[in-house]
C-alpha cells in the first residue's frame, strides 16, 4: 500500500469524471448545437469512469497522507455512483423531449454531484468527508429547482436547503467535539483512539458522534431528519429525483458505514440505542406515511425513508469484523435498491412530462393495456420494493434482516419484517392501477425515447438477475467491506 502525498492511481477516476464535467461545462459556453453533445460527452466520460474503477479493483492505495483512501470499498460505491449518474443522464434525455430542454449546467451538476459522492466514499478523513459532502449537497440544492415551470421546484429546493445547512452545522459542530476528545480527524486515528480506551469513550466524544449522526441521518433521510424528502422529491426533475434517491443516500450510507462500523463497539448502548430508534422511526412512519399518498413521487419519498430504515437496521448490528454480515448486507441492498428505484423513476420519466405529468397512482390506470412492457418493468420494481422474491428487493431485506437477528437485535427484525407486509399495500396498489383500472381521461400518447426504454428494461433484468442468483453481487459485496477494514 502506497501512502505517498500524492498518489495517481488513487484518483485517476475522480479526476475522469471532475474532468468530463469540466469539457461540458466549457462545451455548453461554445456548443450550438443543443443538449445532444453534452449528452453523449457526459455519457462517454462516465462510461470511461466505469472502466477504469473496473479495472482498478483490488487495488489499495492512500492520498494526501491518508486523507484519501482507495480499496474495494470505495471502489465499490464509485460504481454505483457511476451507474446511477449514467442512468440519470440517459433518463433526462427522455424527459426533456416532453418538458422541454434542460439547462447545459444541470448536466455540470449532475458530474460534480458525483465527484462529491465519490469524495465521501474515499475520505479517510473528516474534512475530507465534509468536503465532498458539501459538493454533493450543494449541487442537489440547485438540482432540485431546474424544474422549469413547476411552482414546487423552487419551494421544495429552499426547504431542502435550509434544513441541509442545519444539518451541515449539527455535522460540523460533531467534528469539532470528537476532534477535541481524540485530537484527530483521520478514521484511522479514531480507529487507534477506540483501541486504546480501556472503557467507554468520555461524554464529549459520544456527543460528538451523536451529532455526526444527526448529520448523515439527514442525507439518507432518516426519521426525524426527513422532513425536506417528501417536498424535494415531489418538486425535482423525475431523473433527479430517482438520483436523490439512490446515489445520494448510498452516498450518506457509505459514511455512516465507515465511520460508525468503527466506534459502534466502543461508544456503549448509548449511540447503537439512538440509531435503533431511528431506524425503527424510519420503517414506521416511513411506511405509514407513504400508505396515504396519492402522488407516486411523494410515495416514493416516503418509502426511500422506510428503506433508510431497513439499512440502519443493519448498521446496528454491524462490527468492525470482515466476516460480519451487517456491512455486506448494507452493500448488497444498496445496489438493489438504486436499481429498482431507478427503475421505477425511469418509468415515470418515460411516460410524464408536459402539461399531463402523469406522476399520481391514478394516471398509472390502463398502463397495462397501453403499453406493457413499461407496465410489466412497473411491476417488477413495485414487487422488488416490497421484498417478493425472486427478486433483488428480496435478498436485499433477507440479508439485512438475517444480520441483525445473527446480532441479537430479534426485534428490530420483527420490525423491519412487519413494516414490509405494510409496504406490500402500497407497491401493489401501483400495480393494480396498471393493469385492473381503466384510464380515467383520454390516454395522451408520449414520445417512445428508445434508448431510456433500454435503460429501465435492463434495469429490470438486473433486479431479476440479482434475486435468481445473488451470489453475483454478494461476493464484491462481501470482498468491499471486508477491505474497510
Amino acid at each position: 500500500m502506497s501512502s505517498d502525498l500524492f498518489s495517481w492511481p488513487a484518483v485517476y477516476p475522480v479526476l475522469i469524471v471532475l474532468g468530463t464535467a469540466l469539457l461540458v461545462l466549457v462545451v455548453d459556453l461554445f456548443s450550438r448545437s443543443g443538449n445532444r453533445l453534452i449528452l453523449w460527452l457526459a455519457s462517454l466520460g462516465l462510461g470511461l469512469g466505469i472502466i477504469v474503477t473496473l479495472a482498478s479493483w483490488g487495488l489499495q492505495e492512500e492520498a494526501y497522507s491518508g486523507a484519501w483512501l482507495i480499496g474495494e470499498y470505495p471502489l465499490f460505491f464509485y460504481l454505483l455512483f457511476q451507474v446511477a449518474a449514467l442512468v440519470t443522464i440517459v433518463l433526462s434525455a427522455a424527459h426533456e423531449e416532453r418538458q422541454g430542454r434542460f439547462p447545459g449546467e444541470y448536466y455540470t451538476l449532475l458530474l460534480f454531484a458525483t465527484v462529491g459522492m465519490m469524495a465521501m466514499a474515499s475520505a479517510g478523513d473528516l474534512i475530507t468527508l465534509v468536503i465532498g459532502l458539501e459538493t454533493m449537497s450543494i449541487c442537489a440544492y440547485v438540482l432540485v429547482s431546474l424544474n422549469r415551470g413547476d411552482q414546487r421546484s423552487p419551494e421544495g429546493a429552499v426547504k431542502y436547503f435550509l434544513l441541509g445547512a442545519f444539518a451541515s452545522a449539527f455535522l460540523l459542530y460533531g467534528i469539532a467535539l470528537v476532534y477535541g476528545a481524540t485530537q484527530t480527524t483521520t478514521f484511522s486515528g479514531l480507529a487507534s483512539y477506540m483501541a486504546s480506551l480501556g472503557g467507554a469513550p468520555p461524554l464529549l466524544f459520544k456527543a460528538g458522534a451523536a451529532l455526526i449522526l444527526v448529520g448523515l441521518g439527514f442525507k439518507v433521510a432518516a426519521v426525524p431528519f426527513h422532513m425536506w424528502a417528501p417536498d424535494a422529491y415531489q418538486a425535482a426533475p423525475t431523473p433527479i429525483t430517482g438520483f436523490m434517491a439512490t446515489a445520494v443516500k448510498a452516498a450518506g450510507f457509505a459514511a455512516l458505514l465507515r465511520i460508525f462500523g468503527f466506534i459502534l463497539a466502543g461508544t456503549g448502548a448509548a449511540l447503537t440505542d439512538l440509531i435503533w430508534w431511528v431506524a425503527v422511526l424510519s420503517m414506521v412512519v416511513g411506511n405509514f406515511a407513504a400508505l396515504a399518498q396519492n402522488n407516486l413521487k411523494r410515495m416514493l419519498a416516503y418509502s426511500s425513508i422506510a428503506h433508510a430504515g431497513y439499512l440502519l437496521t443493519a448498521i446496528v448490528a454491524s462490527n468492525p469484523s470482515a466476516s460480519s454480515g451487517s456491512g455486506t448486507g448494507i452493500l448488497f441492498y444498496l445496489v438493489s435498491y438504486a436499481l429498482m428505484t431507478l427503475g421505477a423513476f425511469g418509468v415515470l420519466a418515460i411516460i410524464g412530462g408536459g402539461a399531463d405529468r402523469r406522476e399520481t397512482i391514478a394516471d398509472m390506470a390502463g398502463l397495462g393495456s397501453k403499453s406493457p412492457l413499461l407496465a410489466l418493468a412497473m411491476t417488477v420494481f413495485m414487487v422488488s420494493l416490497s421484498g417478493i422474491p425472486p427478486t433483488a428487493g428480496f435478498f436485499g431485506k433477507f440479508y439485512v434482516f438475517g444480520a441483525a437477528v445473527e446480532s441479537g437485535y430479534v426485534g428490530l427484525a420483527v420490525i423491519g419484517v412487519l413494516t414490509s407486509v405494510v409496504a406490500v399495500a402500497y407497491y401493489l396498489r401501483v400495480v393494480v392501477f396498471m393493469y385492473m383500472k381503466p384510464a380515467e381521461k383520454t390516454f395522451v400518447p408520449w414520445p417512445k425515447p428508445r434508448l431510456a426504454e433500454v435503460v429501465v428494461y435492463v434495469l429490470v433484468i438486473a433486479v431479476l438477475a440479482i434475486g435468481i442468483f445473488p451470489g453475483g453481487l454478494l461476493e464484491p459485496a462481501r470482498s468491499a467491506f471486508a477491505s474497510l477494514f
